[in-house]
Order: C-alpha cells, then structure tokens, then sequence
C-alpha cells in the first residue's frame, strides 16, 4: 500500500528557505516515500538538484507548472 506523497509548499519563498523546508521534509521522509516541492524561485531549479546529488538522492522530476515547478523527489536512501 503506498502512501500519499508528502507536500511542501515554497511558492512565493526565495533561496535558501526552499532548500532548507525540502531538507527537513526529506529528513523525515521514510525510504521509499515521495516528496512534491512546489516552488517558484529560479534558483531551485539548480539548487533542489545540487541538494539530493549530495544526499546521493535520485534526481527529482521536475515539470513546469502555471506558477512555477513542481519537483517530484524519491527518497531512495541507500
């Protein structure tokens, strides 16, 4: 049975609280869980990136949305 995907909402918040909230988010996110960041600063979409490589996290899913993006992040910790 799969569980929702958790949500955070950073739209309208600018670098560095996206990172930090996605951060906390994926620090109590069971393995195997699934993370929506839904986010509008343009930095995100280096620094979300930057972040799960060195969490040695698979690289998100990230699709344009009519206000921003949404990340689609997997907690595969190894």
């Amino acid at each position: 049975m799969s569980e929702e995907p958790r949500v955070v909402d950073v739209i309208g918040l600018r670098c560095p609280i996206p990172v930090h909230q996605t951060r906390i988010a994926l620090n109590d996110l069971p393995s195997g869980g699934v993370l929506h960041l839904l986010g509008d600063d343009p930095e995100s979409l280096h620094d979300i990136p930057a972040l799960l490589e060195r969490l040695g996290l698979p690289p998100a899913e990230i699709s344009e949305r009519e206000i921003g993006w949404l990340y689609v992040i997997t907690n595969s910790a190894q």
